[in-house]
């Protein structure tokens, strides 16, 4: 089963979760897709937008036998057939991002937002992908930006203080964790306060931030919120100590 690396998970999970109907690749855990209504019922799909749909589906399969490369092929064949259907541009930038080819990955995503220029998914990405980068300072205005947007908002508000925190602003990001701490609530609060704890060498201390965390929120949110922990290498957590 083909593994995405947690920050590739992200990117192509989030474009896909904007159209509604596209297969999910597999998760950093390896759980197998759900059906996907890309799956043509004909043995010869038609020509026109139906092949795209298909070359798109089998683009996700070969994404889960490790043949990155043929995954390519396939989107660019989708993107050539239909060059405006944002999905091919949406699933080549996540390829692109797991490459780490970076200007080809911001090129797709700028595309889209050619294309639909409300596409908040697009936006977050675009932002994400300098944050792979360690661009801290680069990547937290597109957070800033969405962080009124109602679906985004909260995991955008934690990007925030993940920039000024490991951009070196940590007084800033003492503001920003004393503020989720007012709340006391939301997937940013909790992760948060275990970034915060990660970064201060206290990994118990974030442990117990982090069981609280995966028991409240699904497996979904856990690895949203988890990626950029995994990715920068405080996770997983050392043994837990012995008292």
């Amino acid at each position: 089963m083909f593994r995405l690396t947690v920050s590739s998970l992200f990117l192509v999970v989030f474009t896909f979760a904007s159209l509604g109907r596209a297969q999910q690749p597999a998760s950093a855990a390896g759980t197998a897709p759900a059906a996907s209504p890309f799956v043509q019922p004909a043995a010869v799909p038609a020509p026109g937008p139906s092949q795209v749909v298909v070359f798109l589906h089998e683009a996700l399969e070969l994404l889960q036998k490790k043949d990155i490369d043929g995954a390519l092929d396939k989107v660019n064949a989708a993107i050539k057939l239909d060059p405006n259907n944002p999905d091919g541009y949406g699933l080549r930038g996540g390829i692109y991002a797991e490459k780490k080819i970076w200007d080809k990955s911001e090129q797709d995503y700028n595309a889209i937002l050619k294309l639909d220029p409300k596409n908040v998914q697009a936006k977050f990405n675009l932002a994400e992908i300098a944050f792979m980068q360690k661009k801290y300072d680069a990547a937290r205005p597109g957070f800033v930006a969405l962080q009124q947007d109602s679906n985004w908002g909260d995991l955008s508000t934690y990007k925030v203080f993940l920039c000024d925190l490991w951009g070196g602003h940590n007084d800033v990001a003492a503001k920003e964790l004393a503020a989720f701490e007012k709340v006391g609530s939301g997937a940013s609060y909790y992760f948060a306060e275990a970034a915060w704890y990660l970064y201060q060498k206290k990994p118990e201390d974030a442990r117990g931030w982090l069981v609280s965390a995966v028991n409240i929120y699904s497996p979904a949110k856990f690895k949203m919120y988890s990626a950029s922990l995994f990715d920068l290498g405080y996770l997983p957590l050392p043994p837990q100590q012995k008292s």
